[in-house]
């Protein structure tokens, strides 16, 4: 039996979604009429309101609401420096599925290095064009300026155009706003984080809650506390996975280290 999804998107993210769950039964339905920048823009010039995962559940919910389908899709991703390593790009992606029946949501996430992600303030052409080649452009393309400013452009994707304008900026601004344009539509890495978001949308598909029976049930937090092997001292590492079920709470610990090594105890090797 095939299940119809309305997908809200504006940037054809469908293109890697739907292959990957139509092998789960479910035919993509793409949903256009509503405009998901008016939810926030990557470029700030409709402010998001939302976290992240509101935004996704938002867009999941709105599509079954314009469509009346049961089941609603909806992404949204971030950029920022990564939360360990701060001058790595981090992107993470947020799936959110809506089931409109059972008022459930099945939500997965994807953080992730492998992104093109960067700013720069630049002041002359050859730094512009510098910072192009770094972020591979022509094939993910990039923004000029700030929303204030009046040669302010998205989605460049060719040379000569980008050229152009960052001349045409600099006759009237001593130095430009460049940064990469992470639409998934202008960008290859940020499609390809959504593909494999979905693949773990599509994981989480399959796994079912032993209480309510719902999909989604998986891995919620890693629960840290491993006792070193030599002092019992817990450490960083993890000794068990929860898995919880959004819908009815049911909760599992699954066992993972019953002890750690004794180079990852504060104790032991401070």
């Amino acid at each position: 039996m095939t299940h119809e999804i309305a997908f809200l998107t504006c940037h054809q993210k469908e293109a890697v979604v739907a292959p990957i769950l139509e092998k789960q039964g479910f035919a993509i339905r793409v949903e256009t009429s509503f405009d998901t920048d008016a939810l926030g823009t990557f470029t700030g010039e409709t402010p998001r309101t939302l976290t992240q995962v509101q935004a996704a559940l938002k867009k999941a919910q709105l599509a079954t609401e314009l469509t009346s389908c049961r089941f609603g899709l909806g992404s949204e991703g971030s950029f920022g420096p990564h939360p360990q390593v701060y001058l790595l790009p981090w992107n993470l992606e947020v799936l959110a599925l809506w089931d409109r029946l059972e008022e459930h949501a099945v939500y997965a996430i994807l953080g992730t290095s492998d992104t093109n992600f960067a700013t720069e303030k630049v002041s002359s052409l050859d730094s512009a064009l510098a910072f192009a080649e770094k972020s591979g452009f022509p094939s993910h393309a990039l923004i000029l300026g700030t929303p204030a400013d009046s040669f302010f452009s998205k989605g460049i994707g060719s040379s000569a155009e980008f050229q152009e304008r960052v001349q045409a900026a600099l006759k009237v601004s001593p130095s430009v706003w460049l940064e990469t344009d992470m639409r998934a539509h202008m960008n290859p890495s940020r499609m390809r984080s959504i593909q494999h978001t979905t693949e773990k949308l599509s994981a989480l598909l399959h796994s079912y809650c032993p209480q309510c029976h719902l999909p989604g049930y998986g891995l919620t937090e890693m629960i840290k506390g491993a006792p070193c092997e030599i002092c019992d001292t817990p450490t960083r590492i993890p000794r068990a996975e929860k898995w919880n079920c959004l819908k009815c709470d049911f909760t599992e610990l699954h066992p993972l280290n019953e002890l750690a090594p004794a180079k990852n105890c504060d104790k032991c090797n401070p």
